[in-house]
């Protein structure tokens, strides 16, 4: 050890630099995988807060049995046999009990019975309630009272109008007995959301969805037994407890749900009826998937430190080897053998990776309470624990193991004797030049093949044989594959650069620079230009990385929402005045209606959707990429607009705001020449300047042809109106005859009688039904007349068919304008150009496909087409009278004011909103993605110090190598001066060399494999695909902050050679006598 020592205070300044490397890898590698485990911790905690209650929980219902001891066997039965399936898994069971066909009888309230007249009570018994429920009024009931008490939810006794102390009777729908209840209490939900409320969901509202279904009326178990145990079912909820579950439990967790919802209920004697239902088994898979991209994420960073760690502690051993070349070769020769000079290496080593070894643990528990209180990484909950956990001691202890032998690994070649050292050393063997030619060869050829399957995989994950998703090693290391690659492989040119730049140098009497430039060109290894371009490429890398990342959310977003805002109608169709509504709301610049229709194309039936906008308007409001719209947005929406259908409509006189007018009808139903009975309403119809239509009710008539006069205000627009036609809606007989006539009708700005409307005077009308059948109408100056006549099989006697129809003016040819993506265009068998017919709105229609496009925004299917709205509302009213409300409402915000937009909207009734800005707010909180963005830049500022490291130590080894020779020059009359800049020049050349190499390598490597490894939590590509961003600034910073820290280096040992060609001329002088 003694000689150990010795060796070690002889070379100190080189292995002070190896421990300054180990130490930055090590914290670097047990920071990282400290920081891997918080985020896959944060990111299954953020799964796991958005599931549903279906994914976190299994329902099981059957019937509760005919005694109270039946429903006991089956709740112990169920219990034990979901304790049996999950093997020990930590679970809460909740048991519930369901009353059937009670109804509500006398006053109830505000509730709306069904068809027959009945209101049913959700009369049930639900176990831990007060846990689960916050009383607002009363108290709890208690078991074994006369009569029986009930706590009610809130919700519901607000529709059915009932309080504590109120009496409810309960009547039992086949039986017919009564079963009085008193309130004692009203509750809400403390969660709505919550797990527990899947036994309740009607909790919440007061009334179960589409049912005359009121409640729930909560009793206690004693007395839903006593008073509801007839034809009762019950259910049970199992909430597993998923907090820390390991991956491992994962898989079994999965198993066991898969099991309770098959076979379980069965196997508990619940009978044929019982169903399991639980979406656990989809929630466990996502958890899985969510951790899979978590970890590869952080695969890239990970390996990257350890290629720059392992390259800078080889290049410093390659540094202190040749230093001692001499040494080891006088060892040798005294018959040191070579397992003894690589055991005082080791020793060596050690001393070096011990500080590492110890402090990195320590180190990174300090770092991670920093890191946890920076902004960026608040969607990370990083541990910071007081002391380090042994998982950072075990993976110090590895990182540490490895930068030994890194540091062991020059030692271990083949020994010669001293003179076959010279003689290598002045005549580099040919063996060995190819040896580093084939491993280059071997190093490109494994990084195209990582990047052709990342590119065909499109992830770094893959599937195994058994359809295992699992990170795929080769795929995983594609960035850092091409990052050595590359490098290794520009670096190869930088020989014949460097003779380049000598002849070019050979004109100019920049003497220092010229000298600088032969000693770069008889250096013996390329160590620091490889170092400085890997770190380079890194941080090029690195950045590139999250630019790509953070302009994937930001179109992410933008493609999902469709625009600044999308409203939807939660009724399905809009009410009369949202246009008027909206085009008040504050910071809006552009509103734009919107038909959304899901639908099947092609033989196959494949699932697709319809989009309806205004072309004219969408350039000013939808998000689209203009890469996925095929080069230009405009252009692909101008090519809709310009083949718009259009229709002769009659125009209305400026400024009016009413019509008035007589109608008369009748109906014969063939066979008894009388109608039905029932009444028939009529619409006229306006056309808006943007293409839009509205109906606006005039009223109703009978069959047996009564006069209808109205008088009708027409709603707010912006612009003139146009009358496109009127519309009838009745039920009559499937043979029939109907005459329509209008009369005297006039258009005036107010209350006056106004000026009368000419239908004649663009062209002729026809009435239409549904199914497009036209027959003529005849115009004469405001009157208007039409004749219809049905004859539809099922006889005479089959009344209350719809007879919808409308008059209207005949619409151009034209076919409906539309826009296919390539799925669609798969499930028609069709290209760009072709003429079909499709179903949509509501009706048949020809369509031309005029455009394609990659994708469509605003949660389309693959399969999705892109129609003109003004276009299609023509076809669909002039051709089949159907005038279709919009279903949806896009929105432009003015810059900086969406926000207020949306408080705006979220505050009208009937709507739900959805932001551009909030969604990617909420993907920009993903813990994975924060993780992966946050990972990415601790290891460009570990490439950095590593490459500090290296640099400093190969400028003072270089000067150190060079001191003899150029003390001779110094001898021959060359100045220090000139000594000095030479040695600067030839710095400064294999810096530049390095930093611009490592752009260009960075950049390449971004270009082709960044967009394949960013993926979304469920380990999807992102859709749309992630274009390739390089955030010039921070590049352009990193490498010229790089190539200044190398020249800093360079001046600082520059500034002292008169020192060391003294030094060096002395100690020849001494040699000599």
């Amino acid at each position: 050890m003694r000689l150990a020592l010795r060796r070690a205070r002889a070379t100190r300044g080189l292995l002070l630099a190896a421990a300054g490397a180990a130490l930055v890898a090590t914290v670097a590698l047990t920071g990282l995988a400290a920081y891997n485990r918080d985020v896959v911790d944060s990111g299954t905690r953020n799964v796991l807060s958005e599931a549903t209650a279906g994914e976190r929980s299994i329902l099981v219902r059957a019937a509760a049995g005919r005694t109270g001891e039946a429903l006991r066997e089956r709740d112990t039965a169920l219990r034990e046999r979901v304790s049996a399936d999950l093997g020990g898994l930590p679970a809460q069971v909740t048991t519930a009990g369901y009353a059937a066909g009670r109804q509500l009888r006398g006053d109830t309230g505000d509730a709306v019975p069904d068809r027959t007249g009945t209101t049913y009570a959700s009369v049930m018994f639900l176990d831990d309630l007060p846990e689960h429920a916050s009383l607002t009024s009363g108290s709890w009931p208690e078991a074994g009272a006369s009569p029986a008490q009930t706590a009610v939810a809130e919700a519901a006794a607000t529709v059915l109008r009932v309080g504590v102390g109120d009496r409810i009777p309960i009547t039992d729908g086949l039986s017919g007995r009564v079963t009085e209840v008193t309130v004692t209490g009203l509750f809400t939900p403390v969660d709505p959301d919550g797990t527990y409320w899947r036994l309740a969901p009607e909790a919440a509202t007061g009334s179960q969805p589409q049912t005359a279904t009121y409640g729930p009326l909560t009793v206690q178990r004693e007395d839903f037994v006593t008073h509801f145990l007839a034809n009762a079912s019950a259910g049970w909820l199992v909430e597993p407890d998923l907090a820390g579950v390991s991956s491992p439990a994962l898989d079994q967790l999965a198993d066991a749900a898969a099991r309770i919802t098959t076979s379980t209920p069965a196997e508990a004697g619940l009978g044929d009826s019982a169903v399991a239902t639980s979406d656990l088994v989809a929630l466990v898979h996502r958890l899985q998937q969510a951790t899979l991209v978590g970890r590869s994420a952080l695969v890239t960073p990970m390996l990257l430190v350890v290629v720059l760690g392992g390259y800078a502690l080889l290049l410093v051993a390659v540094l202190l080897t040749e230093h001692r070349r001499g040494e080891t070769g006088l060892l040798r020769a005294r018959g040191a053998a070579r397992w003894q000079l690589a055991g005082l290496t080791a020793r060596e080593a050690t001393l070096v990776v011990l500080p590492a070894a110890l402090l990195a643990p320590p180190l990174v528990a300090e770092l991670m309470k920093v890191a946890g209180r920076l902004p960026g990484l608040a969607a990370v909950s990083l541990h910071s624990n007081a002391s380090p956990e042994a998982m950072l001691w075990l993976v110090a202890a590895v990182a540490a193991a490895g930068c030994a032998l890194a540091m062991i690994g020059p030692s271990l070649r083949r020994g010669d004797s001293y003179v076959a050292d010279l003689a290598s050393r002045s005549r580099p063997s040919r063996r060995g030049m190819v040896q580093r030619a084939g491993l280059d060869v071997l190093l490109v050829g494994l990084a195209l093949i990582s990047w052709y399957q990342l590119s065909r995989y499109s992830s770094p994950l893959s599937r195994s044989r058994g359809g295992e998703l699992g990170i795929d090693p080769m795929l995983a290391a594609a960035p850092t594959l091409g990052v050595l690659a590359g490098a290794v492989l520009a670096l190869r040119l930088l020989p014949p650069l460097i003779r380049l730049a000598e002849r070019w140098l050979d004109r100019k009497p920049w003497t220092a620079t010229i000298l600088g430039t032969w000693q770069a060109g008889r250096r013996p290894h390329a160590g620091p230009v490889l170092l400085l371009a890997l770190a380079v490429a890194v941080g090029t890398l690195a950045w590139s990385l999250a630019g790509t990342s953070q302009r994937s959310l930001n179109d992410q977003a933008a493609h999902r929402v469709g625009a600044d805002l999308r409203l939807t109608e939660t009724n399905g169709s809009a009410p009369a005045n949202r246009v008027d509504e909206l085009a008040d709301l504050p910071g809006t610049e552009a509103v734009l209606a919107a038909w959304r229709d899901s639908m099947r194309l092609g033989p196959a039936a494949e699932p697709a959707t319809m989009l309806a906008v205004d072309a004219d308007v969408a350039g000013q409001v939808v998000q689209l990429r203009s890469d996925l719209a095929g080069g230009s947005t405009d252009h692909l929406l101008g090519s809709l607009a310009g083949k718009r259908v259009e229709a002769p409509d009659t125009l209305l006189p400026a400024g009016t705001r009413r019509l008035t007018g007589q109608l008369r009808t009748q109906i014969n139903d063939v066979g008894t020449g009388t109608g039905t009975g029932a009444t028939i309403s009529h619409h006229a119809v306006l056309a808006d300047p943007r293409g839009g239509y509205r109906r606006v009710a005039l009223g109703a008539t009978s069959r047996d042809d009564a006069p209808l006069r109205f008088s009708v205000e027409l709603p707010a627009g912006d612009g003139p109106w146009r009358l496109a036609g009127f519309t009838t809606d009745t039920i009559g007989a499937p043979s029939l005859t109907f005459d329509w006539r209008l009369s005297g009708l006039r258009a005036s700005p107010d209350s006056s009688p106004g000026t009368p409307v000419d239908l004649a005077g663009d062209g002729p009308w026809q009435l239409v039904d549904r199914a497009g059948e036209a027959t003529a109408s005849t115009a004469a100056g405001a009157s208007l007349t039409a004749h219809y006549k049905r004859d539809l099989p099922g006889g005479w006697f089959a009344r209350g068919t719809p007879l919808q129809l409308a008059v209207s003016r005949p619409a151009s040819a034209t076919r409906v304008p539309v826009v296919a993506t390539p799925q669609a265009l798969d499930a028609l068998h069709v290209d760009v150009g072709a003429q079909t017919r499709l179903f949509l709105g509501g009706a048949e229609v020809d369509v031309h496909v005029v455009h394609g496009v990659a994708a469509l925004p605003g949660d389309t299917e693959g399969a999705a087409l892109l129609v003109d709205l003004p276009s299609l509302s023509t076809r669909l009213f002039h051709d089949h009278g159907i005038v279709r409300a919009p279903q949806e409402w896009w929105l432009a915000a003015r810059p900086g004011e969406a926000d207020q937009a949306a408080t705006a909207a979220a505050a009208l009734a009937g709507l739900t909103v959805l932001s551009r800005a909030d969604v990617a707010a909420d993907l920009a909180r993903d813990p994975f993605g924060v993780g992966a963005r946050g990972a990415l830049f601790a290891a460009a500022l570990a490439a950095v110090l590593l490459a500090a490291v290296g640099v400093a130590v190969d400028v003072s080894a270089t000067a150190r190598r060079r001191a003899t020779e150029l003390a001779v020059l110094h001898t021959l009359g060359a100045g220090h001066r000139l000594v000095a800049r030479s040695l600067l020049a030839e710095q400064s050349f294999l810096a530049g060399m390095g930093v611009l190499v490592g752009l260009i390598v960075g950049v390449g490597v971004a270009a082709t494999m960044a967009p394949l490894v960013i993926l979304t939590p469920s380990a999807d590509r992102p859709d749309p695909p992630p274009l390739l961003i390089v955030d010039w600034p921070p590049v352009v910073a990193t490498g010229v902050g790089l190539l200044a820290l190398a020249l800093a280096f360079s001046a600082a040992v520059s500034a002292t050679t008169r020192r060391r060609l003294t030094t060096t001329q002395l100690r020849a002088e001494g040699v000599d006598r």
